[in-house]
């Protein structure tokens, strides 16, 4: 299903814009005969609403895009809408997406906030193809620009951090809630020009917020993790996401050793019993890896997050609930006592708005232990 990223932007005083990018490939192209091209048929629909129990529509708009093609190929679809804003304007907007051919809907629902021009909704980031970025993860080799047309000639300051942050631990464990220190490792100064623009050089790793205002904690954050984020292409990407099914000992072993590629590849091998399963069993848990990533980064990177960690090992939840500031995911029946269901606090967070910690309990130990012996027996853990 046509599933698109979006992002606001306020440009203007009196507007601001959407911008949006969709996957060709989740469009279906149909043609009424070999002699037609192909079509694709998407309409998008938007409401603005004042909090999401709010029924008063303060705006709304409907457009249609009408992509005619000789040959359908995979391409990502980039445009954007705008809509009325005031500066002070706090709300919601609803956004549905159509796929015409399809005959389906996704609904998304975007906050937006133009109370203050120091909020990261002022700013977008471009690659240097003037795209916008869509995901708060970057390559710090990558060219990056940063416009703010409403905050034209005035100065950033750029703090970077540089920290190694520890894995999510089990479920029915307490976890620990240190106070994190906002002092940052390095500090610099950037300038936007007449235009509101200004070119960015990030570190090699670690996350940078960006700030016009240091007295607050609003700014935009970058993050640079490893190469190929969101997905696993090295050995040393391989390792770490193991320690979730692995004893210390076994994992000490895998990170103390000189042959890294033989370690892990033996660790899967003894598992599975052969190469075949290995190579099978590994495909499921790094893509689960990777999905992770995709989908629930925050300042550190999605697998090592409370839902990436039930979403790793206990496979996607039945049914998903989202309330204004909690996240509710159900393994089985909804209505079933003896399913499972994790409930999840979104986090006050300056860096993202995708932190959440989960509610832990005892009552977990069980089904953990059985979903991590189920992968140390080789097999990939899914709850029916």
């Amino acid at each position: 299903m046509v599933d698109p990223d979006y992002i606001i932007y306020h440009d203007e005083l009196d507007s601001s814009k959407v911008f949006f990018k969709m996957e060709s490939d989740k469009i279906l192209y149909t043609r009424k005969s070999k002699a037609d091209y192909f079509s694709g048929k998407i309409v998008f629909h938007f409401e603005i609403l004042k909090d999401i129990s709010s029924k008063e529509i303060l705006d709304s708009g409907s457009f249609f895009i009408h992509d005619r093609v000789e040959e359908v190929e995979d391409k990502v679809i980039y445009g954007d809408f705008s809509f009325k804003a005031e500066i002070g304007d706090i709300g919601l907007m609803k956004i549905f997406c159509a796929d015409q051919n399809r005959n389906s809907i996704v609904e998304k629902h975007v906050n937006f906030n133009k109370s203050s021009l120091v909020n990261k909704q002022f700013f977008i980031l471009r690659n240097e193809n003037k795209k916008p970025i869509f995901s708060n993860y970057i390559d710090s080799n990558e060219v990056l620009n940063l416009e703010s047309n409403l905050n034209r000639g005035k100065t950033l300051f750029l703090r970077n951090y540089s920290r190694t942050f520890p894995i999510s631990p089990p479920p029915f464990t307490s976890s620990s809630n240190k106070s994190f220190d906002y002092s940052p490792e390095s500090r610099s100064e950037l300038s936007l020009d007449e235009f509101g623009r200004c070119e960015l050089s990030l570190p090699s790793s670690g996350f940078s917020h960006i700030q016009l205002d240091t007295t607050t904690r609003n700014g935009v954050s970058l993050f640079v993790f490893n190469p190929y984020f969101p997905e696993v292409k090295s050995v040393q990407q391989m390792i770490p996401p193991v320690r979730y099914i692995c004893s210390r000992s076994e994992y000490n072993k895998l990170i103390s050793s000189d042959f890294e590629k033989s370690a892990i590849d033996y660790f899967w091998r003894d598992k599975t019993g052969s190469k075949d399963r290995a190579r099978e069993i590994i495909r499921k848990y790094y893509g689960r890896v990777e999905n992770s990533n995709e989908h629930f980064t925050s300042y550190i990177e999605g697998w090592k997050t409370d839902r990436g960690m039930i979403s790793m090992i206990y496979g996607p939840p039945s049914i998903v609930s989202k309330l204004n500031n909690r996240e509710i995911w159900i393994y089985g029946d909804e209505n079933n006592i003896n399913s499972l269901s994790f409930v999840f606090t979104k986090m006050n967070n300056p860096f993202t708005d995708n932190d959440y910690k989960l509610e832990r309990s005892p009552m977990y130990k069980s089904s953990w232990y059985k979903a991590v012996d189920a992968w140390r027996s080789g097999r990939a853990y899914w709850i029916q």
